[in-house]
C-alpha cells in the first residue's frame, strides 16, 4: 500500500492547491495583459492595464511563495526523518496567505479607484512601489508567515550537530526570507534611497534569498528522485549557495546604474553581475550527473520534467539573457524595455514556478495515493508550458530590440503613439505563444487537481518506451557540455546585438547589426534551449528494463513511499 511516511507531509497539500489557483489566475491576467497592448482601450476604466500588471506580478509572488512553503513541508519530515514541528501554526499560515492573496487583489483595485494608495497618506492598503504594490497590512502578514515557516522549519530539523549542507541551506534561506523582507515594509520620500532599498527586496530577497532556497529544495528532490548521495548533492548545494552570495551580493548593484547612486556602481555592478551565472551552471550540471548516475528509468517523468525545465529556464533566463543585459554598456539600452520582459519571465517562472510544479507532480500523486497515475497529461502540459515560455521570451525579445532602436535611438515619441507600429509584429506573437502557454497551465491544474479521483491503478506501459536510439540514446557529458556551450554561444551573439547600440553608425540610424545579431541570437538561443531538452528527457524515457536491473542497481522506488 502506498502512503506517505509522516501525516504532518499531508499540511502541504493545501499550500500546492493554492499554487495551482493562484497560477491559474495569474495566466488568465497575462492573457488579459497580451490583449491590452494590442488594444489599449480594453477594459479601460475598469481593469486598467498599470492594475491588471500589477495583479499579475503580485499574483506570480504569491503562487511561488505558496510552492516553496509547500515544498518545504512536504521535504521537511523527510529530511529531518521526524513529523513537522507545530502543526497548528502551519494551518494558521494557510488562512493568512489566504487573506493576503484577497486583500491584495482588493487594494489594486481601491487604488484604481483612488481610494487607497500611498500617496493619500493610506500605505496600510496600498504602497505603490513596482513589484512590493501590497499594503503595509500584507506586509506585516508576509512578515509573520515567513516566520512561521522559518520557526517550523528550524524546530523539525534535528540538533544542529546532525545537519548536512541540505540543511544550512534550507535553514540559511528560510531565516532571510523572513529578514530580508523588512527591507520592503517603510517608505521613503527620497527617491533614489528608495529605489535603493526597494532593490533590496526584489534583488536579493528574490534573485538571491529565493536563489538559496532553490537550490537546496533542487538538490533534496534530486535525492528522492533518484536516491542520490546526500553528501554528493550537499557537495553541489553548498557551493551553489556560497557563488550565489558571492556574486549575488554586490551583484545588486547592476540595479542601481540609474537611480542618481554613485558612478563606481557600473563598475562593480557589471563585475559580479557577469558571475552571477556561476552557481547556476553548477546546478545545472550537478542535475545532470544524478540523473545519469544509475541509469535507472525514471519513476515520475513529469517531476522530473518540470526539475529540468526550472534548472535549464535558470540557465538561460537568469544566467545568459542576465548576463546580456546586466552591464552597464548594455543595460543602459535594455533597462526597462521588452528585452527585460524576456529575461524577468524565463527567469521568475523558469526558475521558481517550475520548481513548485515539478514538487507538487512528485508530492500530490503521493498523498493522492496515487503514484501510478498516467503521466501523459504531465509530460504534455510540460511542453505546452515550456514551449510557451520560450515563444513568450523570443517576443518579448524580438519586440524589446525594436523598441530599443525606435524609441531610445532614433528618439520617437512613446506615448504618441510612434513605437506601438513597429512593434505591432511583437505584439501579436504574444497573445499567440500565450495561449499555448495557458493551455499547459490549464493541463496542468486539471491534472494534479483530479489525480486523486481519476484511475489511480493507471500504470506505465514498458512497451511505449522509445528505443534508445537517436535522440533517446544515452546522453554523455560531452554531448551536454556542447549543447550549453552553444547557449552561451548565442548568448554572446545577444550581447554583441546589445552592445551595438553604443556603435556610432547606429546611433546615426542604421538598425542593420543590432537587428542581425538579434535574429541570429534569440532564436538560436531558445531553439537549442528547447531541442536540448528534448534530447535530455528522450535519453531518460528510452532507458530499458535491462538498465534498471544490470548489476549494481536496486529496482527503482519513488522516496517517501512504503
Amino acid at each position: 500500500m502506498i502512503r506517505i511516511e509522516y501525516e504532518t507531509q499531508r499540511l502541504s497539500l493545501r499550500f500546492f492547491l493554492v499554487m495551482l489557483v493562484l497560477f491559474f489566475f495569474q495566466t488568465g491576467f497575462g492573457l488579459l495583459l497580451a490583449a491590452q497592448h494590442i488594444d489599449p482601450t480594453l477594459l479601460a476604466g475598469t481593469l486598467n492595464f498599470n492594475v491588471v500588471r500589477a495583479e499579475h506580478t503580485n499574483l506570480g509572488i504569491l503562487w511561488v511563495l505558496s510552492g516553496f512553503i509547500a515544498t518545504i513541508l512536504f521535504v521537511g519530515p523527510l529530511l529531518s526523518k521526524r513529523e513537522l514541528a507545530a502543526p497548528w501554526l502551519i494551518k494558521f499560515l494557510f488562512y493568512a496567505l489566504l487573506f493576503a492573496v484577497v486583500f491584495n487583489v482588493a487594494t489594486q483595485i481601491l487604488a484604481q479607484q483612488g481610494v487607497a494608495g500611498w500617496w493619500l497618506g493610506q500605505p496600510w492598503l496600498q504602497e505603490g512601489l513596482e513589484y512590493l504594490e501590497a499594503g503595509r497590512i500584507v506586509d506585516v502578514i508576509l512578515l509573520v508567515g515567513f516566520a512561521i515557516v522559518c520557526y517550523v522549519a528550524l524546530r523539525t530539523f534535528p540538533k544542529m550537530a546532525e545537519w548536512n549542507e541540505i540543511h544550512w541551506g534550507l535553514a540559511l534561506g528560510v531565516l532571510a526570507l523572513t529578514l530580508v523582507w523588512i527591507f520592503g515594509m517603510f517608505f521613503i520620500g527620497r527617491l533614489d534611497l528608495q529605489e535603493y532599498f526597494r532593490w533590496y527586496v526584489v534583488h536579493y530577497w528574490v534573485e538571491g534569498v529565493w536563489e538559496v532556497i532553490h537550490i537546496a529544495l533542487v538538490g533534496f528532490l534530486l535525492v528522492l528522485m533518484f536516491k542520490a548521495n546526500v553528501k554528493s548533492v550537499g557537495y553541489a548545494v553548498f557551493w551553489g549557495i556560497s557563488l550565489v552570495w558571492l556574486s549575488g551580493l554586490l551583484g545588486n548593484a547592476h540595479h542601481y546604474f540609474w537611480i542618481g547612486t554613485p558612478e563606481f556602481w557600473q563598475f562593480w555592478g557589471s563585475l559580479f553581475s557577469a558571475l552571477e551565472p556561476l552557481p547556476l551552471i553548477f546546478c545545472f550540471w550537478h542535475l545532470y550527473l544524478d540523473a545519469h548516475q544509475d541509469r535507472r528509468p525514471i519513476a515520475n517523468l513529469p517531476a522530473f520534467a518540470f526539475l529540468l525545465g526550472s534548472v535549464v529556464l535558470e540557465q538561460v533566463g537568469a544566467g545568459i539573457l542576465g548576463f546580456s543585459m546586466t552591464f552597464a554598456l548594455t543595460n543602459v539600452w535594455s533597462h526597462g524595455t521588452w528585452i527585460t520582459l524576456s529575461h524577468a519571465h524565463l527567469a521568475l517562472f523558469g526558475t521558481f514556478g517550475m520548481l513548485g510544479l515539478a514538487a507538487a507532480y512528485y508530492a500530490v500523486p503521493i498523498m493522492r495515493g496515487a503514484v501510478n497515475f498516467d503521466q501523459r497529461l504531465g509530460k504534455l502540459s510540460f511542453w505546452l508550458v515550456f514551449t510557451g515560455m520560450l515563444g513568450l521570451a523570443f517576443a518579448f525579445a524580438i519586440g524589446g530590440t525594436v523598441q530599443v532602436f525606435v524609441y531610445r535611438t532614433l528618439g520617437l515619441d512613446w506615448f504618441g503613439g510612434d513605437v506601438a507600429p513597429a512593434m505591432l509584429f511583437a505584439k501579436a506573437m504574444v497573445p499567440i505563444f500565450g495561449i499555448v502557454f495557458a493551455a499547459g497551465v490549464c493541463l496542468v491544474v486539471y491534472d494534479l487537481l483530479t489525480l486523486g479521483i481519476r484511475d489511480r491503478a493507471t500504470t506505465h506501459q514498458e512497451a511505449s518506451v522509445p528505443a534508445a536510439t537517436g535522440w533517446g540514446r544515452r546522453l554523455t557529458g560531452w554531448e551536454t557540455g556542447t549543447w550549453l556551450l552553444a547557449m552561451w554561444v548565442f548568448g554572446a551573439v545577444i550581447t554583441l546585438g546589445l552592445l551595438s547600440f553604443n556603435m556610432r553608425v547606429v546611433q546615426d540610424g542604421s538598425a542593420l547589426f543590432p537587428y542581425l545579431m538579434a535574429s541570429i541570437g534569440y532564436p538560436g538561443l531558445l531553439l537549442v534551449t528547447l531541442f536540448f531538452v528534448r534530447r535530455f528527457l528522450r535519453s531518460l524515457e528510452a532507458r530499458t528494463e535491462a538498465d534498471a536491473v544490470s548489476p549494481g542497481h536496486a529496482a527503482p522506488a519513488l522516496a517517501g513511499t512504503t
